[in-house]
């Protein structure tokens, strides 16, 4: 997207948004969602050729397993930390990778995973390869981490 793209992008997304919540006494959870992610979309000051390149240095690496690799690849996105990384390549790769979350470090059993697992890549790393070891046959990853945060 260049320029001109996102800013009619921002003013057409802002009218929809406008025109979706006009009459409503109150937001529901989605028009909340919509609301903080247009604003979101605004605040970034990364260019497309920018996230095309690192993605795709990041998927590769994800391909061959090269965990820390390609969170610290995704790491250097404005505005993305593990927990964003993390979702990215749960949902490129959800038979390999999960979200990292407080809550699913809760039910591993891993307390030392929670001073840093918003930072660190090699946490993200352990969490991983712990979710591998302890997942059943039948679920892929992103499906067992998703058990394990609705528990």
């Amino acid at each position: 997207m260049n320029r001109k793209e996102k800013l009619d992008w921002y003013k057409e997304e802002f009218d929809k948004i406008c025109k979706i919540i006009h009459n409503k006494k109150e937001l529901s959870y989605l028009d909340f969602l919509r609301i903080r992610n247009f604003k979101l979309q605004n605040s970034t000051i990364e260019e497309e050729k920018n996230i095309k390149e690192i993605t795709s240095k990041a998927f590769e690496l994800a391909k061959k397993d090269k965990i820390e690799g390609s969170i610290k690849e995704l790491l250097k996105l404005n505005g993305v930390a593990i927990p964003i990384a993390s979702t990215i390549l749960a949902m490129k790769f959800p038979e390999k990778y999960a979200i990292i979350d407080r809550r699913v470090i809760k039910q591993l059993n891993k307390p030392e995973w929670m001073k840093d697992y918003l930072k660190n890549p090699k946490t993200y790393k352990e969490y991983i390869l712990a979710m591998r070891k302890t997942k059943p046959i039948n679920l892929s990853l992103r499906d067992y981490e998703r058990s394990l945060f609705e528990k």
